[in-house]
């Protein structure tokens, strides 16, 4: 049921970029992700203090992302996240690749225009893991730098929220990257 709520939720979003006048260009982006699945139950119980991993124990990835400006404020942004999890591993013990597809809306209180617009990021995501499919809900926060219109470094921090249970585990999921205006 969850799964097809996710999905649900992400047509919608899909179906919103052929119904919305945009107010802006399209962006191609790149990004450099890090994931941290010890956070989560760091963050639930405190007292352990082990709260967030070091750099060199999370997942790694690469995302492509394609941002398209529904008003001066919204953004829908598309992410095809390729993740190396060392969490999630095969019966051989090897690391898996994880592939997700993340649409997000990107609301801020400032226009394009700004040189540094922060924001809020919330969507729903799909993933194989392991010849497994799961859904998760991504939320968080973000900021946006920009230059001349054209190029954009975005910063962005995600709790992602996991809706099928013995496929992926909740993570905190870190994210930096630019995307050009085409």
């Amino acid at each position: 049921m969850k799964l097809k709520l996710t999905l649900i939720i992400a047509l919608t979003i899909f179906s919103t970029t052929v119904f919305s006048q945009a107010k802006k260009g399209s962006l191609l982006g790149i990004h450099f992700n890090l994931s941290d699945p010890k956070a989560p139950s760091g963050i639930k119980d405190p007292v352990s203090g082990n709260v967030y991993s070091t750099i060199p124990q999370m997942d790694k990835g690469l995302s492509l992302s394609y941002w398209k400006g529904l008003t001066s404020k919204i953004d829908l942004a598309v992410k095809l996240n390729g993740m190396f999890y060392g969490n999630i591993k095969s019966n051989n013990g090897n690391i898996q690749v994880g592939l997700e597809l993340e649409p997000t809306l990107n609301v801020r209180p400032f226009t394009d225009a700004t040189k540094f617009a922060p924001f809020l990021t919330a969507g729903a995501g799909i993933g194989l893991y392991n010849k497994k499919i799961g859904g998760y809900i991504p939320a968080g926060l973000g900021i946006q730098v920009n230059f001349s219109s054209l190029t954009y470094i975005f910063v962005q921090t995600q709790y992602k929220f996991t809706l099928t249970e013995n496929v992926a585990e909740d993570n905190l999921f870190y994210s930096i990257g630019f995307a050009q205006h085409f």
